[in-house]
Order: C-alpha cells, then structure tokens, then sequence
C-alpha cells in the first residue's frame, strides 16, 4: 500500500512522540509516576507559568488599541463625508457662499490614513477590495466636489444677476414712462424680462429639460423687443447674456452633483465604520472573558500556592519532631552509657539507634572516651 510524502512525515514523528502521549490509557500512569521526580515538577511549574503569560498577553490584546484607532479614524472620515454632502445640499440652494473651501488640503489626507489603517487590519481579501475601491471613489469625490462648488458658485452669480436686471429694467421702465409714446411695448417688454426672470429661478432650482425648453424660449423672445429705449434694449441684452450663462453653467452643475450622489461614499464609509466597531465589541468582549478567566487562574494559582506552602511547613515540622524525637532517644542513650552500662549492650544500642549525625558522633565519642584521655595532659 502506497502512503503520500505527508502520511510518512507524519508516521515517522508518532513513532518518535513518547507512546503514553499516543495511548491515552498509558498516559495517566505516566503522569503519576513522572509527576513525583523532580522533572516533572520542573514541568508542571512550567506548564502553570507559561499558562499564566499566556492568559496576561490575552488579557493586554494590542487589537484593542489599533481597532480604538481605526474607529476613531472612521469617525473622522465620517464627519468629512457628512460635510461635503452638507456643503453639496446648501450649494444647490441661495445659501451664503462658504468662507472656507469645501475640500481642504487636510481632508483627502486624513481619509486616505483611516482607509490605510482599516486595510491593514482587515482579514478578509473582500475586505481589502472594498477598501481599495472606497479610497478610490473619495479622490474622485474630492476632485467632483471641488469642481461642483465652483460650478455652483458661478451659477449662483448668474442668478444674481438675472435677478438685478429686474429691478434695473424697472427702474428703466419707469423713467421712460412719460417719454415714449408706445407704453404697450414698455409693458410687453417689462412682463418678459419679468417672465424669464421667473423661468431662470426655476430652472437654477429644478434643472429639468421641460423648464430648459421654456426658458430657452422665453430667452428667444428678448432680441425681438425692439422700438424701445437704448437703455431698455442694453439691459434687455444684458438680461440674455446673464440667462445665456445660467443655461451654460447650470448643467455642469446638475451633472456634478448627480455624480456626487452616485458615488455613495457616505453608507459606504458608515458601513465599513460599524464593520470595525463591532471588531472592536467582540475583542473587548475576548478581552474581558481572559480578563476573568487569568483572575480566576491567578486566585487558583495562589491557592495551589498556599497549599503546597502549607504542605512544605507541615513536613517540616514533622520532620522537627522526628528530629526531636532522635535526639531525646540519642540523649537517653548517652545517660545509660554515663551509668556504666555494659560494652555490649552499648553495642547493642549503637546498632538499633541510626547513625547520628557528625557533631553528635563527636559528642558520643568525647563521652565515651577515658577519663584519663579527657583530662588534658592526660595519656592515653
């Protein structure tokens, strides 16, 4: 039977793997018997401490900190988004022109970093895809939101002008008033320039080709107006050339904005802004489960602790009163041998009593020395 490269790798690291680790049923045995040496001591301290790392590089997970960041960077892009769609919706209408750009130098930066630092996090290829394409469609949003503001700056001040033609027109009107015969064409052409001006607001608020068509043919209408005033004529042109813009530059302008709607970055952006948030929930929650989880293993750590502590000090003072208890049948024997007893009972003792230590077997040996070797000066 034919066995692949992996199978024999496998096979020839089993047969070299201890065979309790390979049999469940020898493995218990072996625990008992190594667990008494002082190896498997040295391995179980080991085992415990390296558990006890374990569970406090869990417990402070580096994650935490970059998903706070991310999210924190997210929120930031948000807040840009969210303000060039702002400034998008007050362009469209008579709203004041803003004092600062709509897109700083700072704001496609900042995105591009909190886009950066979510792309190196993900884990996913989609992820990263989405990711990529996100980055992408926000240069081109700043570019088109730029150009829309100017766009829509230009058409707010043909506007403007259109609308001060009415009040110049009127005023011509009224000062040509007692001195042109034919008031019939002074009222006609009053209530065109009225009617375009009229057209020209709707259209400049709803760039719709039905109120293109009607106010491009009320415009057709104006160089008709003739046998009237130079001055009613001027303003008249003037009217045309303002609403000639209007009808140039407002297109540019819807076409913009259609395509800063079609971008759709802002759900995109809180889509991927809650994605990481949620991230962030669930390693906090990870977090927490190996906070309780190492203070749990800590208390339990120092209960083994306590126990073998108290283990050690019982030992030790068996060992004291076993000791204790030595030393008061070495010194009972030590009285019979000073009350004179026999050579061999003496030996006999020596036999049952074990061996005492070296400063006891000076003593002994100082006592049961001759007297006369004893005394100093004395011979042998």
């Amino acid at each position: 039977m034919r066995i692949s490269v992996s199978e024999w790798t496998t096979l020839r690291l089993a047969l070299k793997l201890p065979r309790a680790i390979l049999n469940p049923e020898l493995l218990a045995p072996a625990l008992r018997r190594h667990g008494s040496t002082r190896r498997g001591q040295a391995v179980v301290g080991a085992v415990l401490l390296a558990v006890l790392v374990f569970l406090h590089v869990k417990t402070a997970d580096p994650a935490v900190t970059r998903l706070t960041d991310i999210s924190a960077q997210l929120a930031g892009a948000k807040l840009i988004d969210a303000g060039w769609d702002t400034a998008a919706i007050q362009a469209r209408g008579d709203a004041a022109p803003r004092r600062r750009p709509t897109v700083e130098s700072a704001d496609l930066p900042r995105i591009q970093r909190a886009l950066d630092a979510a792309a190196a996090e993900a884990k996913t290829t989609a992820l990263r895809t989405s990711i990529a394409d996100l980055k992408k469609a926000y240069v081109e949003k700043a570019d088109v939101a730029a150009r829309f503001e100017t766009a829509s700056a230009d058409s707010r001040q043909a506007l403007a002008a259109t609308r001060r033609a009415d009040a110049a027109i009127t005023g011509l009107i009224r000062s040509a008033w007692a001195d042109f015969p034919q008031r019939d064409r002074l009222i006609a052409a009053e209530n065109l320039a009225v009617r375009v001006i009229a057209e020209a607001q709707q259209y400049h608020y709803a760039p719709t080709p039905a109120h293109r068509a009607s106010l491009e043919a009320y415009t057709l209408d104006l160089p008709r107006a003739k046998e009237l005033p130079k001055t009613i004529q001027a303003a008249l042109s003037r009217l045309e050339t303002d609403v000639h813009q209007i009808l140039l530059l407002k297109p540019l302008e819807h076409m913009l904005g259609e395509r800063l709607a079609a971008l759709k970055t802002g759900p995109r952006i809180e889509e991927l802004s809650t994605f990481y948030q949620t991230e962030l929930a669930d390693t906090l929650a990870r977090r927490e489960r190996y906070r309780i989880a190492l203070i749990a293993y800590t208390i339990a750590l120092l209960a083994l602790l306590a126990y073998l502590g108290v283990r050690a000090i019982t030992r030790y003072r068996d060992l004291e009163m076993l000791y204790a208890g030595q030393t008061r049948e070495l010194a009972k024997a030590l009285h019979r041998l000073r009350g004179g007893e026999g050579p061999a009972q003496v030996t006999e003792i020596r036999r049952a009593e074990p061996p005492p230590p070296d400063e006891d077997a000076r003593i002994i040996s100082e006592i049961t020395a001759p007297r006369s070797a004893r005394q100093p000066g004395g011979t042998p």
